[in-house]
């Protein structure tokens, strides 16, 4: 796959004019809601930008993705983001455009009392779907054993927690059941809300992490920023190489190494999930963070989303900016960026 004319022709022809606009210095006021995953690193990025662009306003808001996309396809907010894309949903929103801007993953957290903090436990696609469809009730049940061996489960009631709410969380999650489950894809599917057949909804990730944090029993799941801010648990799941793998800012990056080098990988980066990637590290349920921004917005604030735009792809990168809320930047480890052909 050529990698100049796959990201790059979205982002070039999306933000070339930036680099020859010169601001004219007038106050402007940009709003970004949607993904609640991404918004740790938003707020970062936004007062980051504002405190070098005086003349800016950026205000951030967690509303889930589904909500950022609407109101980004309706003009209610400047930029919508989200990390659940598909083919269909573009067509949906024929005005819309998708600009990667950072690499997440959903993970599976847990409350077992008594679980040694230093345990990591696994988990597959196959089980994991039998426990959010009911059918696997509790932590002793033998094929969480299997997986398992030699870790002592009490015999505890399985509490399922998933948001409420339309998530682009729940698409990721979900994404991976429907990869690794036949039962989940024919019962259930991918999807940014569901009507689930177990547990309690919560709205927002930061609802799912007190659930689960205040809820022995629990199991739930939360991106990698949620896990180190609250320094939760969270499993190691299995790969398609058969690897099971923790996230982390490095297993996520080799999933979007992965995902670029991969000559089935859509050229339109309309799939924000890398399951189907070949790689020891690779965590299997990593995805591709995105801005959502409508052709149709007035000049002058696009010329302003296309600044900032090219800011968070390059500045925006740098590790104090990503690592510390939990996401893989677009450059390092690789050299330069992750956008370079091989």
């Amino acid at each position: 796959m050529n990698i100049a004319l796959s990201l790059p022709a979205t982002i070039i022809l999306f933000l070339l004019t930036a680099f020859i606009h010169a601001e004219d210095g007038l106050a402007a006021d940009l709003s970004i809601a949607g993904s609640s995953m991404l918004y740790p690193l938003e707020k970062v990025w936004s007062h980051a930008y504002m405190r070098t662009h005086p003349t800016i306003h950026i205000s951030v808001a967690s509303t889930g993705s589904g909500s950022g996309i609407f109101n980004a396809a309706n003009g209610n907010v400047t930029i919508g983001a989200s990390d659940a894309l598909t083919g269909n949903l573009m067509k949906h929103y024929p005005s819309l455009r998708s600009i990667p801007v950072a690499l997440e993953d959903a993970q599976v957290i847990y409350n077992i009392p008594g679980m040694s903090p230093s345990r990591v436990l696994r988990m597959d696609g196959p089980t994991l779907a039998k426990i959010f469809l009911g059918r696997i009730r509790f932590w002793d049940d033998e094929e969480i054993h299997a997986i398992n061996p030699g870790v002592r489960f009490p015999h505890l009631p399985l509490k399922v927690i998933h948001r409420g709410d339309a998530s682009g969380t729940t698409f990721v999650f979900t994404d991976y059941l429907v990869q690794t489950s036949r039962a989940w894809e024919k019962t259930i599917g991918r999807n940014r809300s569901h009507a689930w057949p177990v547990g309690s909804g919560y709205d927002g990730s930061d609802d799912v992490v007190a659930a689960v944090m205040t809820t022995p029993g629990s199991i739930g799941y939360v991106g990698l920023g949620w896990i180190n801010q609250y320094h939760l648990r969270s499993m190691a799941l299995k790969n398609r190489d058969g690897s099971y793998v923790v996230g982390s800012v490095k297993t996520i990056q080799a999933a979007g190494k992965a995902a670029i080098h991969d000559q089935t990988f859509p050229d339109a980066f309309n799939r924000s999930i890398v399951w189907k990637l070949h790689g020891r590290d690779v965590y299997p349920d990593a995805n591709f963070e995105f801005w959502m921004v409508s052709t149709t917005l007035p000049d002058q604030t696009m010329d302003d989303v296309k600044n900032l735009m090219l800011w968070v792809l390059t500045k925006g990168q740098d590790e104090k900016y990503t690592d510390r809320t939990g996401f893989a930047p677009f450059r390092s480890p690789w050299s330069g960026s992750i956008w370079q052909g091989s």
